[in-house]
């Protein structure tokens, strides 16, 4: 059986939706105002059951079962919709047919109630910033303070997906590179979980459109590759495209440093005005948890072909794809990035072990002298790597 709502974007209708009350997927989609409607206004019904799939907490985060359960949901999309599809990131939500509310009726950024405990009321005023949140660690909005707070929890190895989100973020304060990035810190729990903080970078006024939506919001040229095109779109939408051409090279290599394998095209994208709907430009670099090794095991450090066999996530699947975008080889400055001694000094005080924290030294020293070579001139090839 199908329930009916009105997306909204703040107070603007978008689209008549109908939501199936036992699976909680998006059933029916039909356009009120086009232009409002996400993947920059070009949103069609195949692309919006994506959107509300890519909406709701992915199947994998354990923590949040119970939750769902004890909401009365039978999934986590349903759960979705009983909070009204309201997300940190975005003005978008889903106002039921034939209700009265309105944007500051529903709207995250006016509650005062913390979501540390994952706790949730379900009425016109509290809705759980939770059920929207994304991505596979275990996560959560502290809404307890004067602006939003994202709390991610990491056990893996030592916590080291959280010890990485601060080293990023000393990386990227070295670099002096006038590119927007969040800034972390982290905190050992109760549990030795090993916590990583971040204020939100999205407001009522400012949200945060993915790569992904870009990319997808208009139609695909087989001749013409998937970055290429991102970058296209962002320039019809009134963004400089030398703007996004330098952010995109700092991001590539400062990713290529510290060997973050997920940058994938919802981990990056632009700012909007949520009122004007206009391109403010890309949104600051953040989620660099899978990044130094993090899941590697071994002992010896990772050689120059084992670090260029390594897959990743993003619009290619190899690092050396990546490169191949890059205008400006320096838009990194490598002599401003963390000696090898600094990196190994760095992992043992937050409480990696020595072997570890050596491994991940070593194999980082071997990274940097790839990019030395690629800011040298020379291409990056795992198939040279392999036959040398």
């Amino acid at each position: 059986m199908n329930e009916s709502y009105i997306l909204m974007h703040r107070d603007t209708p978008c689209a008549l939706i109908a939501i199936d009350r036992d699976s909680g997927a998006l059933t029916e989609y039909e356009v009120i105002r086009k232009e409002y409607t996400p993947f920059l206004g070009n949103a069609d019904e195949r692309l919006m059951k994506i959107w509300w799939e890519h909406r709701a907490v992915p199947g994998s985060r354990k923590e949040m079962e119970e939750i769902i359960r004890e909401a009365g949901c039978e999934n986590s999309k349903g759960y979705l919709a009983k909070n009204l599809a309201l997300s940190m990131t975005d003005t978008y939500w889903i106002c039921p047919v034939e209700t009265e509310l309105s944007w500051q009726d529903v709207n995250l950024y006016r509650s005062t109630k913390t979501s540390a405990d994952v706790v949730t009321l379900h009425n016109a005023s509290s809705y759980d910033p939770n059920a929207s949140l994304g991505g596979e660690m275990n996560k959560y909005w502290d809404v307890s303070g004067d602006e939003p707070v994202l709390v991610k929890r990491a056990y893996r190895s030592y916590g080291q997906q959280s010890i990485n989100e601060l080293f990023a973020t000393k990386v990227h304060e070295r670099q002096n590179a006038e590119i927007p990035f969040v800034s972390y810190t982290i905190e050992t729990a109760d549990d030795n979980a090993v916590l990583s903080r971040c204020r939100a970078f999205t407001s009522q006024r400012v949200e945060f459109i993915s790569a992904y939506e870009i990319l997808h919001s208009q139609k695909r040229r087989a001749s013409r590759s998937e970055y290429d095109q991102f970058i296209d779109a962002c320039e019809r939408q009134g963004l400089d495209r030398d703007e996004m051409q330098r952010f995109m090279d700092y991001l590539i290599l400062s990713d290529f440093a510290i060997s973050n394998t997920d940058e994938h095209l919802q981990n990056f994208g632009v700012l909007r005005d949520t009122e004007t709907m206009e391109l403010i430009g890309p949104a600051p670099v953040f989620d660099s948890g899978n990044s130094m090794f993090f899941d590697v095991s071994q002992n010896q450090p990772l050689q120059r072909k084992e670090l260029l066999e390594r897959k990743i996530n993003s619009f290619h699947s190899r690092e050396e794809k990546m490169l191949s975008h890059v205008r400006d080889r320096d838009a990194v400055d490598a002599d401003a990035l963390p000696t090898d001694a600094e990196v190994k000094e760095f992992y043992e005080s937050h409480g990696i072990p020595p072997a570890k924290a050596g491994f991940i030294a070593e194999s980082y020293h071997n990274k940097r002298l790839l990019l030395r070579d690629f800011q040298r001139g020379r291409s990056i090839s795992l198939f040279r790597e392999k036959i040398m």
